[in-house]
């Protein structure tokens, strides 16, 4: 070859796809070693948690498409099931996939809580960190579920350290006998369970439930504790905690009291019930935590897991607990195990970690011409708003003049809350706003508190808290000058579940804050999921139009589409474009 000779190489893209299977299933992509996309099964066919033994062929075909890829181009698959054998189902789960694409492609298991490990350490990637994974329950190593796990993070990998194991529940929780006392068997009572699930199981109590523990979360705040638990410290994982503990406790309360049954016990106490398992696991929780990193001399540590989408917990662990730094996955629940398998194969073949870069926007978006067909589909007038900033002053004098005004644009947040891309936002400054969601739309139990988003720059002034939050994962107190201008934001024991915007993650958003401030003389606005009750957030533009037509929404923007009505259109001279 001679000296000018230019050798091209030219090198393909590599792609790893996560898949999780069982309720929350999902689908990741990483693409050289960054996750590219992520995205929930529910958001595609609007069954919420979308629990199956099924790969997520739908949400499959979504990502591929989004992002301009085949299924050929996909190099290795990691997969996880939710409380299962993956290793079991390896086979079945290989033959179903190429009935399907009609090739093969090579699939590597790995085990429930190990996922949610490198899910949240690749996106904290801090080196030499403790790994703190804790849930309703694992994969099944023999006769036995993973119950919480501890592991460390380093330069080249995760490598375990000590980890708990509770039996396999029998049957569903829902059951009475796995969540009453005076319907357990013996052999039930004694058998080992996690947090997650005592927290679970106290739901189930309480008359909640799956998937419905923030319920009780939201019901704690309005109750004390039943029992006095200042002097539990537990030190390691060796500890036991049975079926029965706690619910027996309630039992010799419930016979010391003045109620004639167990349920009339139940419903006097409610509140109380509630606060005693929230008080429970916040104690419990925050002892590991501090134990364990005196035990390894370790002040750094991030979370995953659902037992971390409690925001009462994390808050606490954040304020008392001894830790330099800590960080929560936002997808902490199974919804962030399909990005976890992606990171554990892309480690497992590069022996380096994968970067999980623009949390938590990391799902999908929708071109302007896909937005503008399904609006003129479905026959609405609208007005297309190209500048930002007019847009944002527009939709903020909406919501000052207490419009509810539907949220889609952007790529899809990954996890359970709604982070402003697909949200409904309304006036937190109207005490009543929380009445009119509910009786409106949102149909949600009054003890359930709405959640603020405020500007990152002023978060620290409005709440009590000195560090950003940008996953609704922490719910601290609200500074007392503020609460009068918030109150429909403001939970019952002065808490709310902030969620903070920087310029940078979102400049609309940003803006619409800010010029928030100029009316109600805050930047915060009320933010809840754009859903009904019992169903996913919206994702395509399709079910975000059906939504807002069908519900009582005074406005929906959408990508740079305002609709500030219902009413049909007339002829094609109505649609406006500025």
């Amino acid at each position: 070859m001679e000296h000018n000779e230019r050798k091209v190489i030219i090198m393909k893209d590599e792609y790893i796809m996560g898949l999780h299977i069982g309720h929350d299933r999902g689908v990741a992509i990483i693409k050289n070693g960054a996750l590219v996309c992520a995205l929930s099964q529910e958001r595609i066919d609007k069954i919420k948690y979308s629990i199956s033994a099924k790969l997520p062929f739908d949400t499959i075909d979504v990502v591929l498409k989004y992002l301009g890829i085949s299924i050929s181009d996909i190099s290795f698959i990691g997969i996880t099931y939710d409380v299962s054998e993956i290793f079991i189902y390896l086979d079945y789960v290989k033959e179903s996939f190429q009935a399907y694409y009609g090739i093969s492609v090579p699939m590597i298991p790995l085990g429930h809580h190990l996922a949610h490990a490198y899910s949240t350490a690749c996106a904290f990637a801090q080196e030499n960190s403790l790994i703190f994974v804790a849930d309703g329950g694992g994969h099944v190593i023999g006769d036995k579920a993973e119950a919480e796990s501890l592991f460390l993070f380093t330069k080249t990998g995760i490598t375990p350290l000590e980890n708990r194991k509770q039996d396999i529940l029998r049957h569903d929780m829902k059951e009475a006998f796995n969540h009453n006392y005076a319907f357990m068997s013996d052999c039930i009572k004694n058998m080992q369970i996690s947090i997650g699930r005592k927290y679970e199981q106290f739901t189930h109590l309480l008359g909640f439930g799956f998937g419905e523990a923030g319920k009780t979360m939201g019901l704690a705040s309005y109750g004390k504790s039943l029992i006095d638990f200042s002097s539990l410290n537990v030190h390691d994982f060796s500890f036991s905690l049975t079926y029965a503990e706690l619910l027996f406790d309630l039992h010799i309360k419930k016979n010391n009291s003045s109620a004639k049954s167990f349920l009339e016990y139940l419903e006097v106490e409610r509140v109380n019930i509630a606060a005693t398992v929230q008080a429970f696991t916040e104690k419990v929780m925050l002892s590991l935590v501090n134990n364990y990193s005196k035990k390894y001399g370790i002040d750094k540590m991030c979370f995953a897991g659902g037992v971390f989408l409690n925001c009462l917990l994390n808050t606490r662990i954040k304020e008392d607990s001894g830790l330099k730094d800590t960080f929560i996955f936002p997808a902490a629940g199974d919804d962030g195990q399909a990005i976890g398998a992606a990171c554990y194969v892309y480690n497992f073949l590069h022996n380096e970690h994968a970067k999980i870069p623009n949390l938590p926007y990391i799902g999908i978006d929708y071109s302007t011409q896909e937005i503008e067909k399904t609006l003129q589909e479905k026959g609405l007038n609208y007005t297309y708003i190209n500048d930002n900033n007019k847009l944002a002053t527009i939709v903020a004098k909406l919501i000052y003049e207490n419009k509810i005004v539907g949220i889609h644009r952007g790529r899809t947040e990954i996890g359970p809350r709604a982070l402003c891309h697909r949200s409904l936002l309304a006036n937190p400054s109207n005490p009543d706003m929380k009445n009119i969601l509910n009786k409106r739309i949102k149909y949600r139990e009054p003890f359930r508190p709405f959640a603020p988003v405020v500007t990152e720059e002023h978060c620290s002034d409005i709440f009590n808290i000195n560090t950003p939050s940008p996953f609704m994962l922490l719910a601290p107190s609200v500074n007392e000058k503020y609460k009068s201008l918030i109150p429909s934001v403001v939970h019952v024991d002065n808490t709310a579940r902030v969620q903070s915007i920087s310029k940078e993650s979102d400049s609309f958003l940003h803006n619409l804050l800010c010029e928030t401030s100029k009316l109600i003389g805050v930047p915060v606005l009320l933010n809840t999921s754009f859903n009904v009750n019992k169903q996913p957030i919206v994702e395509s533009p399709t079910v975000a139009i059906e939504t807002f037509v069908r519900e009582n929404i005074d406005a929906l923007v959408i990508g740079n589409f305002l609709v500030a009505d219902k009413k049909q259109r007339n002829h094609v001279d109505s649609y406006q474009y500025f």
